[in-house]
């Protein structure tokens, strides 16, 4: 492939990239303020960013192609992901949904609460999945390595905040904000092993 086409594939990752971020942060602010949108709808405008989502992921398997770097376990890892982040918040959304328009019972509550844990279940079994198909060891450890940053960057960020809680200097924050933050952990971890070019 040329340089022009490997170029412009990095530039079409990073654009649908930053698009993603701006467009969850933009849906975030837009469901705190609750002033715009009335729940449960409020919830439904983070489908939107996720839509950006695909082209996301798109973008660095035709960058991976461009460059000769494809792996085909990378790929079926990227559109799983993408299947469990989806059933992810579809599942939070419907739970969030049911569960504010109804008073429901506990047994209810719990099957509720499940719904978004599938996805995450998802998201356990697509790295294990990559991590057991790559067949290039740089490529899985590198995996490794961003998924252990991201861990101990949980770790840290939730023992201090655990804490910071306990001593009655910040707010209690539930635990499934989990996922999110390992998820972003991950991608400060994939960020790190590029700069170092690990």
């Amino acid at each position: 492939m040329t340089t022009n086409t490997a170029a412009s594939a990095k530039r079409a990752t990073l654009f649908w990239v930053t698009a993603f971020m701006v467009g969850m942060i933009a849906a975030g602010l837009l469901i705190i303020s609750g002033d715009f949108i009335q729940p449960p709808w409020g919830m439904a405008v983070m489908l939107l960013p996720m839509l950006l989502l695909i082209p996301m992921v798109r973008a660095p398997e035709r960058m991976q192609r461009a460059t000769g770097s494809a792996s085909p376990a990378a790929m079926r890892y990227s559109r799983r992901m993408l299947a469990a982040s989806f059933a992810y918040v579809i599942g939070f959304l419907i739970a969030v949904a049911l569960f504010d328009d109804r008073a429901v019972s506990k047994s209810v509550a719990a099957t509720l609460s499940l719904l978004p844990t599938l996805g995450t279940f998802g998201m356990i079994w697509a790295m294990t999945r990559y991590v057991i198909e790559e067949s290039d060891e740089y490529l899985r450890a590198r995996t490794v390595n961003a998924a252990l940053m991201a861990t101990g960057l949980l770790l840290a960020i939730g023992t201090f905040w655990g804490f910071l809680t306990t001593f009655g200097v910040a707010p209690h924050v539930p635990t499934w904000a989990v996922v999110p933050m390992w998820a972003i952990g991950l991608a400060v971890g994939q960020l790190v092993n590029k700069v170092r070019g690990a």
